[in-house]
């Protein structure tokens, strides 16, 4: 299981059902021309929206910064490549590269997507940036979200997490939901003891936790949201390789060095 990915038991069961599913059609597919031009010229070429920090970004200096970035670099070193950045794409705009043969793969904070995978394939899952349960440091009777009755929970007004609390409520009449404008504010609520606990987004809830907020994460994530590479569905022999790194990255430690670089130090 990568970094980041765990959740309530029949998401992640799909989840494992359907990426093993394209396994089993990655073992049949003889030929990936993709996979032959990567070895062919030793370059991966990488598609990204470069406007999406902690991701992927454009540094003061025109370089590319980011969790992506690095995640990139180190698949493309333990295929024996080297990566080539095409990053002024548009995210709307990214499967269209694919489609069209300028970048070999996506890896720009792309959420799994079932209804894409006629035409696209993905990786395991490397994060999930989905709503997960905070609370302050010394609290000791919250650890799930079961244990929210006679409570307060802090949302984002109009986001998942507040869907999520709303249809909670609705059937416990004794969970209390309280919406704030941002992240920042429905952490800090918890800080200072307004709130119980928070409903918020995984990112949001690391980088509180990096800046030395008394805060911690419990419980699996309430809401899940997969982060993968993609390729072309025909790119079979190139996502094995891509999968087969993640799984050595998550071995050995690398994703979660990225995981605290950037998405837990103060920056």
């Amino acid at each position: 299981m990568l970094t980041g990915w765990t959740g309530p038991r029949a998401g992640r069961l799909a989840l494992v059902a359907f990426l093993m599913t394209l396994g089993l059609v990655a073992c049949f597919s003889p030929y990936d021309a993709t996979w032959e031009r990567v070895q062919e010229t030793q370059v991966l070429r990488v598609g990204m929206d470069a406007s999406f920090p902690p991701f992927e970004a454009v540094a003061a200096d025109g370089s590319l910064v980011g969790f992506d970035v690095d995640l990139a670099r180190e698949v493309s070193q333990r295929l024996g490549v080297e990566p080539h950045f095409v990053a002024n794409l548009p995210y709307d705009g990214l499967y269209d590269a694919l489609t069209a043969g300028r970048v070999d793969v996506v890896i720009s904070a792309l959420v799994v997507n079932p209804a894409r995978t006629a035409d696209f394939a993905y990786s395991s899952p490397y994060f999930d940036a989905g709503h997960v349960l905070v609370v302050r440091q010394r609290e000791q009777t919250i650890r799930s979200a079961g244990d929210l009755s006679n409570r307060s929970l802090a949302v984002v007004l109009g986001t998942p997490g507040d869907q999520e609390a709303r249809e909670r409520a609705r059937r416990s009449s004794d969970l209390v939901v309280v919406q704030y404008p941002t992240p920042a504010h429905a952490l800090d609520a918890v800080r200072i003891g307004e709130a119980d606990a928070a409903l918020v987004d995984h990112v949001s809830a690391l980088q509180a936790i990096g800046a030395g907020s008394p805060l911690t994460i419990v419980g699996e994530p309430v809401l899940e949201t997969p982060y993968a590479a993609a390729v072309r569905d025909d790119s079979q022999r190139l996502l094995r390789g891509i999968n087969s790194a993640l799984t050595a990255m998550e071995d050995d430690g690398t994703l979660d060095r990225l995981v605290t670089e950037w998405l837990k130090d103060e920056r």
